[in-house]
This record gives C-alpha cells, structure tokens and sequence, in this order.
C-alpha cells in the first residue's frame, strides 16, 4: 500500500529543513539511523520517504509534517550571499543555513500575506547609467523621491517599512553577516538584520541592502563599493554633512555622532572620502582612535537608541487581533511549530496591539 508521504513529500523541503538546522546529511543520516547514501537518494527524489523516516524528520527538524508536503519555490541565494560566497570567510555550511532560514521566513510571510496588504513599495530598481554610474547620485535621486527631509535620517527602519519593505531582525548564527536582502516576485523587498548589532552598525548595513536593491540586479566587481557609497550618502548626505566635517577631532566626532546617527569611525571615513581631512590627520586620527580603545567599542554614553521592525510584528498582530487567531492557529498557518513561531518571532501568548502601519485585509 503506497502511503500518503510517499507521494506527497518534497524532496527539496528535507534538504532546506535540514540546512536550517545546520546539519550535514551525515550528521541527520546518524539521527535517523539511515545510510547517509539513503538520505541522500530521499532528498534526490530517487527513493520514497516512509511515514516511519517522516515522522522522525519532524520530531528531529523541529518542523511538522505539512512543512514536508509543501511545493514552494526555494529561491536560490541572493546578491547578499553571492558576495559572502565569495569572501569566503563564512563557512558554505553557516552560509548554507542563513539561506536555508530566509527561504523558511520568506515563505511565512508570503502565506501571511494572503490575507494582508501592505502599501505598494516605493522601492525601485534604479539604472545607474541615467545617473552616470554614480551611487551618490542614486542615494540623492531615492531620498527625493521617497520625499526624506534634508539632514539625518531619524529612523532608518522606519524609512525602509514606510517605503513597503519589510525588516525582519533575526539571529544568523554568525557575526560575520551583517544583513543581507531579498527581493522576489510576488513579495515586497525583505531586509533580513543580524542581533546583536550596534544601532549604528545596523543602520549602516540597512542602508548598503538598500543600495544593492536599488542598483545592483547583477554582481559586479565594485558592487560592495557602490553599495558602501549608496549609503554613505543616503546616511550623510555630502551636501549637509560637509559644513560639520571642517577641523575634525575625536572630540568632534563623538559630539556628531548622536546628531548624524552614525558611527563615529563612518564620520570619519566620510570626512576623508570629501576631502575635509588631510590622509595623513585621517591617519594620524585612526591610531589615536586605535589607542583609546574607539575602533572596537565607541563610548558607551554614545551608543544610539535600538530602531524596531514593525511591519512583519503588525501582520502577526493583525491575524490575532481581527481574525482571532491563537499561536497554534498561527504556526498552522505558516507550517511551523508552536514553539518555532514564539521562538522566531519573539512572540507572547498575551494580548496583541492594534498595528502601528497601514494594512488593508484581503477579502476572502
């Protein structure tokens, strides 16, 4: 007798189950108690996988068994992990599990979005040639029309959830990944952000996706300069951070970095890049800095006030609050477990709130 799971299971979820587990087959083949060849040939698609093998995936993987059964596109890694690829000072198994986990938090959300709409994004991929391949000049052109006043940006995530993207902090398990970005058809911009990051640091990362969304839809040799250049600009635009940048000191710099909300080792790097410090003062201010103890931790009265996500937590919200769904209705809803939706999305079994952005239900 052909079981349902024999015909039903996708090989290709127990590759992506596994991978965001950060197990190798070997590894999951041992707590299975199969050859990892067996396993091997279940992900290939070239044998059945047995109700008895499903079964303990789910208890093993964490996930339930309609997780097994779904028919998702996996996309497959972004311009973000392109780049990290290629660094190479991420393990392909790290890697393999932080694009294993964005493909999981990208499908919860496309299935949350079947009965939620957020505003259209204002987002837009950008040709660089009409802007004389200059991200300065890209970061001038998104801040306008995106209507940003002059001077600091306030709250950097707000600025990109206001613009219908969606921020979504999660831990990567590494510190060597900052933030990456994906952006696939049929789904508003997602901005995946590491814990554990300083304000500044997250902020500047947010705004370097952003410049790879906005210019990049192919990798390129000076992509990472460009996006380092995007958000330079769009963080400290040249125009009105360049009067504060005249007779820079340590000093000064810590007095602007609560103003520009950025790092004070941004501060001065941009001071370098327009040439309101000699290479030699620039020089002369990184080994000071060196030997205060600045280049690794910035003052602790100096740190910036932590930006919060909001749009992924008001859908959540709004599936409690207006359909009625508890957190075991919800995990249903997304193909997870009870305890990986509380655990992911930092979520309580207590009350919600009304949410904080413009979300429309969809009418079923």
């Amino acid at each position: 007798m052909t079981t349902m799971s024999d015909n039903a299971v996708n090989p290709a979820m127990i590759t992506l189950a596994r991978e965001s587990q950060g197990l190798t087959q070997t590894q999951l083949a041992e707590m299975l108690n199969v050859s990892q060849a067996l396993l091997s040939k279940m992900e290939s698609g070239v044998k059945p996988v047995t109700d008895a093998v499903l079964s303990r995936l789910c208890e093993i993987l964490e996930y339930p068994q309609e997780f097994f059964l779904q028919t998702d596109t996996i996309f497959g890694p972004g311009l973000s992990e392109f780049f990290h690829r290629r660094r190479q000072d991420v393990s392909v198994k790290v890697l393999a599990r932080v694009h294993a986990q964005i493909n999981i938090i990208r499908m919860h959300i496309a299935r949350l979005l079947r009965s939620v709409e957020i505003p259209d994004t204002k987002i837009r991929p950008i040709d660089m040639a009409d802007f004389k391949n200059q991200p300065e000049e890209v970061a001038r052109a998104v801040r306008a029309m995106w209507q940003l006043p002059d001077g600091p940006i306030a709250n950097v995530i707000r600025v990109i959830e206001d613009a219908g993207g969606i921020v979504i902090r999660y831990a990567f398990g590494t510190p060597r990944v900052d933030a990456i970005s994906r952006w696939v058809p049929g789904l508003p911009p997602l901005f995946f952000i590491n814990t554990g990051l300083s304000t500044d640091r997250e902020r500047m990362s947010l705004c370097h996706e952003l410049g790879h969304l906005c210019m990049h839809d192919m990798p390129n040799d000076r992509m990472e300069e460009e996006a380092n250049e995007f958000a330079a600009e769009f963080l400290m635009p040249r125009r009105e951070v360049s009067p504060h940048l005249d007779r820079i000191t340590i000093e000064r710099l810590a007095a602007l970095k609560p103003y520009w909300r950025v790092s004070m080792a941004a501060l001065l790097y941009r001071a370098k890049e327009l040439n309101k410090v000699s290479k030699p003062s620039a020089r002369f201010l990184w080994i000071e800095m060196q030997k205060r103890g600045l280049k690794r931790r910035e003052p602790a009265e100096l740190d910036l006030a932590p930006e919060t996500p909001t749009v992924l937590r008001d859908i959540l919200d709004l599936y409690r609050t207006h359909y009625g769904y508890n957190i075991e209705d919800l995990a249903k809803a997304i193909v997870a477990t009870p305890s990986k939706l509380l655990s992911m999305y930092e979520l309580e079994q207590g009350p919600s709130f009304p949410p904080r952005n413009k979300l429309r239900l969809v009418s079923a």
